[in-house]
């Protein structure tokens, strides 16, 4: 029997109420058992003055947690279930799900109307992509401004006079846990505002394999809550959707059926919304079903656009974006800028090391002068590696320089108050090797992804280099459970979004029309030897060059 169990959670109010409903439902049932609550600061936490969509989408609240969890630094780890990925980690399960409580959204104005009276263009705030599709729809002369901050930190700019929002949109469920119901204006009615997928529900992480863990959760699992939860991500999964996408459902039980309500909206304003029911054992078919309904939907329409000369100088072309659902956006933006329809469908996931002990003592040592050089080899090295200086109060010394292998990993290191002292002119391993010229006994940290090639190690240490190669990040292949869908363009980003892809492929055949664009040489080969074609490389290995190719393959300037 467990006799003690530590509970893993963000410190802010919310989470730490809900932390405490755990606790005290776990001592509720096992009366003997010692909790140590061990609070964790996330990505998400510390970057409070950016949209969410701007800086990733699910997993900013929850990859510190599921990494103590890996490295068994806590036994469970409490969430709000809306902010966890749908596709859970390696080795890690959802343990429980608590009872649900109300998942309605509600409206707190300091005019004290509901949304339908407040004046003329109000400004409405929320950094959620879902309530700002659904405002658009109710009053398509709001002006959405970003909101960030803890729940009673929202509430609080919400109410001030002088504040620059008419209105605020906040989850019904942790402002009543936080006792601020008082200041409600409105409970937004589902058929003005669906919830967020998992919206109002506490759910508890622990590793897969640790039956003692899983067992002292079974009393606090509620079965209704998991099958309409079920449904729901798994109409969130077979979009491929994360905050970066408009996606709402909701499911509840009807007569002992499970009946769930879907809703997609195109990036063009326009709402699609599915619905229909299954008995509770089948939510995630459930799920995955209206899911498939919307992307026929999205088919169909492209179809009837498409059937006239005149449609076909007009329809937009889709592009499927593979990457990792919080790098997707920038890529997606550069598609609707170039007149394209991006399709987010999300191959592979960027997580934290299994263990951070190899990074942090290179990173100690890199603070005492160990190295000449710290080699940054992307834009995610770059920050795991300073989120790491941060977690331990380092930093780089001015002795050390710093080499990025292009300029997106080079915007993220002066993101960090860096600039790199070499970028090579094509942005690949063996034109970095190059560009660091004469590296005999210099001492250098190579910090990089766990798949990435061993070219650029094997070339230093061929130059008579010192290099520590570290992971400072993973890359996992997770596609999503539904096909790839119909689109013009598949833009693959890296070796790793070809295998992601061609393993969601299945034995599927790539459909004949459908143009294959890759980023550069070392992707282009990967999809060669995957049995793709490729129909064009990018010359600039940055999303600007990648733009470039998709351009010419869909005919547009």
């Amino acid at each position: 029997m467990v006799r003690k169990i530590r509970i893993g959670t963000r410190g802010s109010a919310l989470a730490r109420w809900q932390t405490e409903q755990v606790a005290q439902r776990l001592q509720s049932c096992w009366p003997d058992l010692i909790v140590e609550v061990i609070p964790i600061v996330t990505r998400g936490d510390r970057e409070r003055h950016r949209p969410l969509p701007d800086i990733g989408g699910k997993g900013l609240f929850t990859a510190e947690l599921e990494a103590a969890l890996r490295h068994r630094e806590i036994d469970i780890a409490v969430h709000s279930l809306k902010d966890l990925p749908t596709a859970q980690p390696e080795a890690l399960t959802i343990g429980a799900v608590l009872a649900r409580d109300d998942p309605h959204d509600v409206l707190i104005s300091r005019h004290g109307c509901p949304l339908d009276a407040l004046p003329p263009r109000p400004a409405i705030g929320t950094s959620s992509t879902r309530r700002a599709a659904q405002v658009r729809l109710a009053r398509p002369d709001a002006v959405v401004l970003p909101l960030r901050g803890n729940v009673d930190t929202r509430v609080r700019k919400a109410l001030d006079p002088e504040g620059p929002y008419d209105a605020v949109i906040l989850a019904r469920a942790g402002v009543a846990r936080l006792g601020l119901e008082t200041h409600v204006t409105q409970v937004l009615p589902f058929s003005v505002m669906l919830p967020a997928p998992g919206q109002g529900a506490i759910a508890v992480q622990c590793r897969a394999d640790d039956d003692a863990i899983l067992e002292l959760l079974v009393p606090l699992d509620d079965p209704d809550t998991r099958a309409a939860v079920t449904a729901e991500r798994a109409f969130l999964q077979g979009l491929g959707g994360g905050c970066a996408q408009p996606i709402a459902a909701l499911a509840e039980q009807v007569n002992g059926r499970l009946r769930l309500q879907g809703l997609f909206i195109t990036p063009e304003g326009h709402p699609i919304r599915v619905q229909g029911e299954a008995p509770p054992q089948e939510a995630a078919a459930l799920g995955h079903r209206l899911a498939n309904m919307v992307r026929e939907h999205l088919h169909n329409a492209q179809s009837r656009a498409s059937s006239t000369p005149s449609a076909q100088r007009t329809a937009r072309p889709r592009v499927l974006i593979l990457r990792a659902e919080e790098q997707a956006e920038a890529l997606a933006q550069a598609v609707r800028e170039a007149g394209m329809e991006p399709v987010i469908y999300p191959t592979i996931r960027i997580l934290p090391p299994e263990r951070w002990e190899p990074l942090d003592t290179a990173l100690y040592r890199l603070a005492e002068g160990a190295y000449d050089w710290l080699v940054l080899t992307s834009a995610n090295g770059v920050r795991y590696v300073w989120e790491r200086l941060e977690a331990l109060g380092l930093s780089v010394p001015d002795t050390v320089q710093v080499a990025v292998i292009g300029p997106a990993t080079a915007r993220a290191l002066a993101a960090k108050g860096h600039v790199p002292t070499v970028m090579p002119e094509t942005y690949v391993a063996e034109a970095l090797a190059d560009a660091l010229g004469d590296v005999a006994g210099q001492r250098i940290l190579l910090a990089r992804a766990d798949r990435a090639r061993p070219t650029l190690r094997e070339q230093l240490t061929a130059r008579g280099a010192q290099v520590d190669e570290v992971t400072a990040y993973r890359t996992v292949i997770a596609p999503p459970a539904t096909p790839p869908p119909p689109v013009e363009v598949i833009a693959f980003t890296s070796p790793s979004t070809v295998e992601g892809f061609v393993r969601a492929l299945g034995q599927r055949h790539l459909p004949p029309a459908t143009r294959v664009v890759c980023i550069g040489p070392i992707t282009a080969r990967a999809a060669r030897a995957a049995g793709l074609p490729v129909h064009a490389e990018a010359d600039e290995y940055t999303i600007s060059g990648l733009m470039a190719a998709i351009r010419s393959v869909v005919g547009t300037p």
